[in-house]
């Protein structure tokens, strides 16, 4: 019996594998067809299709396939933040200038949004060659919109972008600054109150430092959010 289903599989892999090179010049729909749906019928996975292909043609492959993935994701996405999150992903996957539009668009389209989060931080203090550049107060403005754990990842992500941007100590202390006025929930702010307390230090801003010194010691008495997520996630779970 097994070698009989070998055998089958094996007669089967060449019709496949041609209809595989058929899809390759077709459209993403029917590269999706005929890979997946052929693959799944003959038990053969696309891993072993598309490692009979060469190189440079299974790459390609591999990312109409995933392409078309994403599509039916952002097809089938049902919330605002599910329809940024899709095609963001979708956009990234076809190329650098799509993810560089669609990033654009969404901070027209979406400015309140926490899923859009990554098109902010994309264009904070970027150069005049890009589609956007969003100042840091028009980036503090979004941050008002938001509230954690996308808030801190807001700020952490920004705070990379700017130190990438080889932004000035004044400009990162600017940017930091808010954070005087929030009172944090979790531990992972404290780095954030570091780097805020360092760059008081180097600008002598005695009452800036004092007040993020301050704010870092609370937070090393805060858990991690992941501590704090878990036990709520549980109790969702429980009164269902």
């Amino acid at each position: 019996m097994n070698c009989q289903m070998q055998s089958g599989r094996m007669k089967a892999a060449p019709f496949i594998l041609g209809a595989v090179f058929l899809a390759y010049f077709a459209s993403n729909a029917i590269l999706r067809q005929f890979v997946l749906y052929r693959a799944g019928a003959q038990s053969i996975s696309l891993s072993t299709i598309l490692e009979k292909l060469p190189a440079g043609i299974r790459d390609e492959v591999r990312q109409r396939v995933l392409i078309a993935e994403l599509k039916d994701r952002l097809l089938a996405a049902s919330t605002e933040g599910e329809k940024i999150s899709a095609s963001i992903a979708l956009a990234g996957a076809i190329s650098d200038k799509a993810l560089q539009e669609k990033y654009a668009e969404i901070i027209d389209k979406y400015p309140s949004a926490p899923e859009s989060a990554p098109a902010f931080i994309n264009f904070l203090m970027a150069p005049n060659t890009a589609l956007k550049s969003i100042s840091i107060p028009r980036y503090h403005e979004y941050l008002k919109k938001i509230h954690d754990p996308d808030l801190f990842y807001a700020f952490d992500g920004g705070l990379n972008t700017l130190k990438s941007r080889k932004a000035a100590n004044k400009e990162l202390a600017a940017y930091l600054l808010p954070l005087l006025e929030l009172k944090p929930g979790y531990r992972e702010y404290q780095r954030l109150y570091v780097e805020l307390s360092e760059l008081a230090f180097q600008e002598a801003n005695q009452d800036v430092e004092l007040k993020a010194r301050k704010l870092e010691e609370a937070c090393g008495k805060l858990s991690f959010y992941d501590k704090i997520l878990g036990p709520q996630q549980a109790a969702k779970k429980t009164k269902k």
